[in-house]
């Protein structure tokens, strides 16, 4: 039941810091816009988000076994009513250890967010300058028309005069 615990936990501490060495990963592929290597990082973060979803299970298994087990009102009362200090120990730095992992990894997540929000405002302006200036084209033709050739309109005058 304890090594349960343990096992859990290390696969959580595992698992985030897959997820956080995929985050830079993403990071170095939206600052290169990369879009090739931003789908492969999605793909291995999708992998790695149902690995600790499992990991969290089998975490939250150990906890039910832990309640069932003890008597105690929550799980810090366990932890304290463990008799061996080491493991209290350990899983008191696997847990301060997976906390920081989570909160590294948020920020992180915060920083791709932002950059994937500029890459697309930065797209979205790309894409209306190019309709605007092909929107203007259409909208207005110089009557002298392209460079050496000269429009119908300029060789009859400004009347015409066969009507």
């Amino acid at each position: 039941m304890l090594n349960a615990m343990v096992t859990a936990l290390d696969q959580l501490i595992d698992v985030q810091q897959q997820l956080i060495t995929c985050a830079d990963n993403k990071k170095a592929a939206l600052i290169e816009r990369n879009v090739d290597n931003l789908n492969g990082v999605t793909k291995e973060e999708k992998k790695l988000v149902k690995q600790l979803e499992q990991a969290e299970q089998e975490r939250m298994a150990a906890m039910e076994s832990v309640a069932q087990d003890s008597a105690a009102a929550g799980f810090q009362s366990y932890l304290d009513q463990l008799p061996d200090g080491q493991a209290r120990q350990k899983i008191e730095s696997q847990l301060k250890t997976l906390q920081e992992l989570t909160a590294e990894l948020q920020a992180k997540n915060k920083i791709n967010d932002r950059l994937l929000k500029d890459s697309m405002s930065f797209v979205q302006h790309m894409i209306d300058q190019i309709t605007k200036s092909q929107q203007q084209q259409f909208n207005y033709q110089s009557p002298m028309g392209q460079a050496g050739q000269k429009s119908q309109t300029s060789n009859r005058g400004f009347f015409d005069t066969k009507a």
